[in-house]
Formats: structure tokens, C-alpha cells, sequence
């Protein structure tokens, strides 16, 4: 089993961790079969069900994942080239979207997005960082769906 590393600082990684944990041990995948988590930081995945071998990606946030007037969500999502690579060479991931209170603690909703849903053209990429940042040149994406592929199942 993972644990929470203690060198983190970053509450919103602690409670993506934490996160991550709750899922493997309290949500089922849609197959009946039970998640179980890679490594902290594997790319593009973080768990995979033991019975259909189906791979997840969880993302974590403490405000509500809702839609934009156009009916889009989108999701601030990792580092450009790799989430691209991962659905070009047809690595098959789930998306599962965790809200939670961080004042109360608890799990506010759950949402997911099937793989059949997620393709290349939901990547949008950002603006590179500037060349004064830490990580000069780094570019990151958003994830961007329409609302009614959107599947709630808490």
C-alpha cells in the first residue's frame, strides 16, 4: 500500500494522495473488480482494476467539476506531449473526477469519463512557461469534454 510521502508540502498534492488512497479502497470499478494504485507519479495512470485490467487516471479538486456555457468541462490535466502520447498509443484509461470538502473532509461527488470518450482532441495545450520560471519551457494542458460524457456515480 502507498503512503503519503512527509516531505510533501503542497496540500493540494496531500490531498490527491490521499485521495488516490480512498478510491482503492472505497470504489469499485464498473466491471465489479477493485483498483488497485501504481507508484506516486506514474505517467498518465494511477491505478488499475485487478479483474478487467482497465487503467485509471484520478483527478482531485475541492470546488465542483461543472461544465462551461458551452457545455464543456475542462480539466487543468499534466504535461502536454505525455497525456498526448498516452492516448495516441492507445494506453486506455478511464478518467475519474473526485470532489471533495476540504473543510468537512468527505468525498462531495465522484464523476467519471470512459476511455471511449477520451481522444486526441480533447487535449488542448497551454502556453509554454516563460523563460524566468523554474521549469522554463514546460508545457502543460487542459482536458476538455462535453458535459454529457460526463458520467456521475456519486
Amino acid at each position: 500500500m502507498r503512503e503519503i510521502n512527509s516531505e510533501w508540502k503542497s496540500n493540494s498534492r496531500i490531498f490527491g494522495e490521499v485521495i488516490e488512497l480512498w478510491v482503492a479502497k472505497n470504489v469499485n470499478c464498473y466491471c465489479g473488480g477493485t483498483y488497485d494504485l501504481f507508484t506516486a507519479n506514474k505517467k498518465s495512470v494511477d491505478a488499475i482494476c485487478g479483474r478487467c485490467k482497465k487503467n485509471l487516471q484520478i483527478k482531485s479538486m475541492s470546488k465542483p467539476y461543472k461544465p462551461n456555457k458551452q457545455n464543456i468541462l475542462r480539466i487543468l490535466s499534466a504535461e502536454y506531449t505525455t497525456t498526448l502520447n498516452s492516448i495516441k498509443n492507445n494506453q486506455d484509461w478511464d478518467l475519474m473526477l473526485v470532489h471533495y470538502s476540504k473543510e468537512k473532509l468527505v468525498i462531495e461527488e465522484i464523476h467519471i469519463i470512459k476511455s471511449k470518450n477520451i481522444d486526441e482532441s480533447c487535449v488542448i495545450p497551454r502556453k509554454p512557461l516563460g523563460p524566468n520560471a523554474r521549469r522554463a519551457g514546460w508545457q502543460g494542458c487542459y482536458l476538455d469534454f462535453k458535459w454529457n460524457k460526463v458520467e456521475k456515480i456519486y
